[in-house]
């Protein structure tokens, strides 16, 4: 089923910039098959935030692995802007991974002697971004985040919420199509994690990022514009 917190006034529909179509998961574990996802089809338009909800092993990880190009369907297809994801190979996907895809985790994976500008810098280096290019949008990543008069301090020296925020400056800082974010609120506090979650609206509001959150946390559902409510492998 799918809920949309906002009724459009358009009569065109907006543009998917991810669509998956009859996607089934299949794991073997022990000879036994688990099966992670069951013909799951859904749509993430463009310039959305949209919500994947559901308990822990319902299938939202899986799915913004399979989004992400982490995992392979086992059967079915995944478009990203029109291309079949499953088509590419591993080369092509890690290129494209870094260019289009930016990714938010439960606990960032943040580097602990680096400052906050270094985590979020390192992004845009591995990219092979000049000095003088890396400088200019790192610094613009923690300004959007709130953080720019923290860019000096090291991780450890950071809140929790504010390690989650440079966590979010690196996942925008390399200009990226969709965000996928698993569980961005799991370790957070209910008002810090909320501060995140309109951090995630303003962004898609005001700078035209998609975004794909998958929570657990109901307080989240306020915030999306599409929410896809998942259950043992299926949308219900």
């Amino acid at each position: 089923m799918q809920q949309s917190a906002k009724t459009s006034t358009h009569s065109e529909k907006p543009e998917n910039i991810v669509e998956i179509k009859d996607v089934v998961r299949t794991y073997l574990v022990d000879n036994q098959p688990v099966h992670a996802l069951r013909g799951i089809t859904l749509n993430i338009p463009k310039g959305k935030l949209v919500i994947l909800k559901g308990p822990s092993g319902s299938g939202k990880t899986t799915i913004l692995n399979i989004i992400g190009g982490l995992d392979q369907p086992t059967s079915g297809t995944v478009l990203f802007q029109g291309r079949d994801l499953t088509k590419f190979s591993e080369r092509e996907l890690t290129t494209w991974r870094r260019k289009q895809i930016g990714f938010v985790f439960q606990t960032s994976p943040l580097i602990q002697i680096l400052s906050a500008f270094e985590n979020v810098e390192l992004a845009l280096r591995i990219n092979r971004v000049p000095w003088a290019e890396r400088e200019k949008r790192t610094n613009r990543a923690l300004e959007i985040v709130g953080l720019r008069k923290r860019a000096s301090h090291r991780t450890f020296e950071l809140s929790g919420g504010e390690q989650q925020r440079v966590g979010i400056a690196r996942a925008i800082v390399t200009e990226p199509e969709l965000i996928l974010a698993d569980e961005p609120t799991g370790e957070l506090d209910f008002a810090t994690g909320m501060q995140v979650m309109q951090l995630f609206k303003e962004l898609v509001r005001e700078r035209g990022i998609t975004i794909c959150v998958a929570t657990h946390d109901p307080a989240t559902m306020q915030f999306g514009d599409i929410v896809y409510e998942l259950h043992d492998g299926e949308i219900i």
